[in-house]
């Protein structure tokens, strides 16, 4: 056997610790958050906003190899404050899931506001189809008034279904830390 120096030692593992740490961090990038908007849906205030999956070839590749993957989006409303805490008014928990089916070949969805999943060999279609618009209810529109600043805060993750929280999926994103986490902030007055 030959013998490897301490100082190699130290040296091979920093590269091999750099390299999964970027690596982390770029796989950390495979989920896209479009910006929000808020409208009036029938006296509700509804946040509208959408999300893409970057790299739609590795995600097949799990989901045909029996992962089943939740897509988790937090949407909270915040009156700001200026001297103390920011109130938090509202807040609304998107959850999808995603898997293969092997004996129709398709991708399935579901969403919580339909009772039968979405069905679809073609996974590209399916993610636009489910994700691209995502409406969430988040009350009365009585609930802004004129002239207050207010904050909407998006925050999206994807996990394997039945993962503890802050637990990603390891081969999907590399980490088991909350990389792949996305946030979006809207501040805005009414």
């Amino acid at each position: 056997m030959k013998y490897i120096a301490p100082k190699r030692i130290g040296t091979l593992l920093g590269v091999v610790l750099a390299v999964i740490i970027f690596t982390g961090i770029a796989s950390a990038q495979s989920l896209s958050l479009m910006a929000p908007s808020l409208a009036n849906v029938n006296g509700r205030l509804t946040a509208r906003f959408g999300v893409t999956v970057e790299e739609k070839p590795v995600l097949k590749g799990e989901l045909e190899d029996g992962a089943v993957l939740m897509l988790k989006c937090s949407v909270k409303l915040f009156e700001e404050n200026t001297y103390w805490l920011d109130s938090e008014l509202s807040s609304v928990l998107f959850k999808s899931v995603l898997e293969y089916d092997s004996l129709t070949r398709e991708f399935v969805m579901t969403l919580p506001d339909r009772e039968t999943p979405l069905r679809n060999k073609d996974l590209g279609q399916l993610l636009e189809q489910g994700w691209s618009v995502i409406e969430a209810s988040l009350g009365s529109w009585a609930l802004l008034d004129r002239g207050t600043k207010y904050s909407l805060r998006l925050h999206t993750t994807m996990t394997e279904e039945g993962a503890p929280e802050g637990v990603m999926r390891y081969v999907y994103f590399w980490s088991w830390d909350a990389g792949a986490d996305n946030s979006f902030q809207l501040d805005f007055t009414y």
